[in-house]
């Protein structure tokens, strides 16, 4: 579906109008740091 609609989809989800720049900032609690390190390595490119 992405395909057919690239143009039209880019521009509702990163036109500004769906996802917006932002942050967010929470504890780890239990996680060991090696978990928290692989969750960043695999969102660093989001």
């Amino acid at each position: 579906m992405w395909e057919q609609h690239e143009s039209l989809l880019a521009r509702v989800f990163w036109g500004g109008g769906f996802w917006e720049c932002s942050f967010y900032v929470g504890t780890a609690r239990e996680m060991s740091s090696r978990t928290v390190e692989r969750y960043i390595n695999r969102t660093e490119h989001v």
